[in-house]
């Protein structure tokens, strides 16, 4: 596999890190593998034996037309700061370029999911697209490689879908009795909701919170959720991977935060990395989290490499 290393360029455009969309399409075309990065220079923490972790990037389209791959400012931010090396992920190359991770990050982002996702047995005639299986195409590698994965929002939302097999509200505002605001009318990076969280999981280690907590304010701007626990226990299947709830929405109980910790999956439905951006650390950990479970696997994989060769040198 032939691979050629590319940097993101800031976009005053978009405010974002990214990259024209056809320059990777045509590398796809000459047989070439996109290895997508950040300039060496954004990162603080430059040693070696950091772990890689991949990131899936979103879309945007220019005044002319033009589409990119981007990276907003706040997620950036989030992901620089981990200490990790990180590595972009297309949706025409995701799953090689995940071969490459030891772990990977799933934004948010808007686009058609199977109508199986949702719990109202509707067929509304939603079309999954590149965007859709390029998420798939990384959850699938990182689930057979037995890869920590953190997803946010949409990238939640496809984690507990695909392994756990949990049910989707299609629309928060005509599902769910309206006890709390899920998306403000105007998009916001302020804590706009409180969130309950479940003595005894793993979210207090995690963010490092006192155990005597009981609620943290999140910000929020999602129309679709998980449905409420009770409605998923009539959901038939065996997930592959069981998801744990670690929080829920303090007014009306929607799952927020979820994980698996044995599996080093975690999922968030809001957006931690705005608010980490401004200070907050709490907010930062949750991201520090996959750096930290994607540094275990590095390690325990060179470990398994360093064995096998020393085994076949003896033999």
């Amino acid at each position: 596999m032939q691979t050629k290393k590319i940097y993101l360029e800031y976009l005053e455009e978009f405010k974002s890190f990214g990259i024209p969309k056809k320059e990777i399409e045509e590398l796809k075309k000459q047989g070439i593998v996109a290895d997508i990065r950040f300039h060496k220079e954004l990162y603080e923490n430059k040693s070696s034996g950091r772990p890689t972790v991949g990131f899936l990037l979103g879309q945007d389209k220019g005044d002319n037309g033009e589409e990119y791959y981007t990276i907003g400012m706040t997620y950036a931010q989030a992901a620089l700061s981990t200490g990790a090396e990180i590595k972009f992920l297309d949706y025409e190359n995701t799953y090689q370029q995940m071969k490459g991770c030891d772990g990977v990050i799933l934004p948010g982002g808007a686009f058609d999911n199977p109508e199986n996702f949702f719990i109202d047995g509707k067929d509304m005639g939603g079309k999954e697209g590149k965007r859709f299986f390029a998420y798939k195409a990384a959850i699938d590698e990182a689930h057979h490689n037995q890869k920590p994965m953190l997803g946010i929002c949409a990238g939640a939302q496809m984690l507990a879908a695909l392994l756990g097999i949990w049910k989707m509200y299609r629309s928060i505002e005509e599902e769910v009795s309206k006890m709390t605001v899920h998306k403000p009318k105007a998009e916001t990076d302020v804590r706009i909701h409180g969130l309950k969280l479940l003595k005894g999981t793993p979210i207090y280690e995690i963010m490092g919170l006192d155990a005597n907590e009981d609620k943290i304010m999140i910000n929020s701007r999602h129309n679709q959720a998980m449905v409420h626990p009770a409605l998923q226990d009539y959901v038939e299947g065996t997930p592959l991977v069981k998801m744990d709830i670690y929080a829920v929405s303090d007014a009306d109980g929607i799952p927020e935060i979820w994980g698996n910790e044995a599996a080093g999956i975690l999922c968030v439905q809001g957006h931690p990395e705005d608010l980490a951006a401004k200070g907050d650390t709490k907010m930062q950990k949750l991201y520090n989290y996959i750096a930290i479970k994607a540094l275990a696997y590095k390690k325990a994989h060179s470990q398994n490499k360093i064995s096998v060769n020393k085994i076949g040198k003896e033999r």
